[in-house]
């Protein structure tokens, strides 16, 4: 009988364990600047890209939008990191929690970013609820206002599209052409002729040769 008390500090010992753990897989620390859409600068001097995200670079629909909601709800903030990794350009991207809330689930709710979490992040799945929220509300990126499958000026018909990488562009008699949507929030583009296409950097989607 009197082992129970030992094996109850045990236990009790291993449960605090368990907390100082978890409150330690995360970094403690102050956002001082909000760059861009999906990066802060931290006291320390670092830069951090959300994990997980894109948001529309400068110059792009929303793209201001975008920063200015991440300033709203980071700069000067405590934050915590978590899932801290490097991409292959050694940039350092996190997750990044306030208030227990990820910052990319409410820059995604809001439509102001691009869902591009892998399935192993812990929180793919409620990122992913959050674009589908967006989308399905049509707000910012996902709006009218960023996509298009017709162009505002009647004669700026041929559709330039960035995807993986690759910019095509889609002439009206493409069979896939009525498909394409251009998302002027990612570097898509409306063109009036082949050639501002092709000066743009777009070569002729495969499909339409």
């Amino acid at each position: 009988m009197k082992k129970l008390p030992i094996l109850a500090i045990g236990f009790i010992l291993a449960l605090l364990g368990n907390v100082f753990f978890t409150i330690n897989a995360y970094e403690r620390t102050r956002v001082v600047s909000v760059p861009d859409g999906d990066s802060l600068e931290l006291k320390d001097g670092r830069r951090i890209r959300l994990l997980g995200i894109d948001a529309p670079e400068r110059g792009r629909c929303m793209a201001d939008e975008a920063r200015s909601k991440l300033v709203d709800l980071a700069q000067g903030r405590h934050v915590r990191l978590k899932e801290i990794v490097k991409d292959d350009y050694g940039r350092q991207l996190a997750i990044v929690i306030v208030d227990g809330v990820p910052l990319q689930r409410a820059l995604l709710a809001a439509g102001l970013a691009r869902n591009r979490s892998a399935v192993s992040n812990p929180y793919h799945q409620v990122l992913k609820d959050a674009q589908e929220v967006a989308k399905a509300a049509k707000r910012g990126i996902w709006s009218d206002t960023c996509r298009g499958v017709s162009s505002e000026k009647e004669e700026c018909t041929i559709k330039g599209n960035t995807r993986a990488g690759k910019k095509q562009y889609y002439t009206p008699d493409c069979p896939t052409y009525d498909q394409v949507i251009v998302d002027t929030a990612f570097g898509d583009a409306w063109f009036c002729s082949e050639k501002e296409a092709v000066n743009a950097g777009f070569e002729k989607a495969s499909s339409c040769r």
